[in-house]
């Protein structure tokens, strides 16, 4: 098979496939009524039209996502030294190149999205995003194109600066669309989930990073979360 072709159906699949799987375990935690406490705004569901919307868009959106990867990611990987037949490293290394994956994706990440909070680009693109509220998963990536762009963006940077082995690629996609899903779960149970929920509840109060929010604690926009947070009846 095309090289090409195989790295982005691999990616495509293991996208798709994580997506599914998180939506569908937090979709079955609402369901049977588990971790009530930690469920966001005491679990208030949005809109259940808009929220299909959402769904069907946000499936469809993986063709996109698949021919960006085969035409612009793959061979800027490739360029940068990437190899579909390196082996994956050791545990050290990966954990490394993991590392590395994620500053790049949080500080692209949080000065794209402060960027899209400033009044031209939050009405013109990122309202669209923030026209739910009250989250649950497929809400990750419901975006406007440019969004989705910038967040991919985010997603490729690190493996492709790194020219890191496809199995290290792969794990990141699956690390990457776990923690993107999780944030938009409806559920707080870690404090990157908090955030963004927070995010979403207030959008003009902070909280624009993913991940471990470095540049929300660096440049001070996580300030508002902290004290909404002691208010929270979790200990996140």
């Amino acid at each position: 098979m095309d090289p090409a072709l195989y790295f982005t159906l691999v990616l495509s699949g293991l996208h798709v496939a994580t997506l599914l799987a998180v939506w569908g375990v937090f979709s079955l935690l609402f369901a049977r009524g588990i971790g009530v406490r930690f469920q966001v705004a005491g679990g208030k569901a949005p809109d259940a039209e808009l929220l299909r919307a959402a769904a069907r868009e946000t499936l469809a959106g993986q063709l996109g996502f698949a021919l960006l990867v085969y035409f612009a990611v793959y061979p800027l990987w490739q360029a940068r030294g990437g190899s579909m037949e390196a082996p994956l490293p050791g545990v050290v290394t990966t954990g490394l190149h993991l590392l590395v994956f994620i500053l790049a994706n949080d500080t692209i990440f949080y000065w794209a999205h402060r960027g899209l909070h400033t009044r031209y680009c939050f009405q013109r693109i990122h309202a669209r995003h923030h026209r739910f509220r009250y989250v649950r998963g497929p809400v990750a990536e419901y975006a406007h194109p440019l969004e989705n762009a910038a967040n991919l963006v985010a997603f490729f940077a690190g493996p492709v600066l790194m020219g890191s082995p496809f199995p290290v690629v792969a794990l990141w996609t699956v690390v990457r669309i776990f923690e993107t899903v999780e944030a938009h779960s409806g559920y707080a149970f870690t404090a990157s989930a908090s955030r963004h929920a927070f995010h979403h509840l207030y959008a003009s109060k902070g909280c624009l990073g993913s991940f471990f929010g470095i540049w929300d604690r660096l440049m001070g926009t996580d300030v508002q979360w902290r004290a909404w947070r002691k208010e929270q009846p979790t200990d996140l």
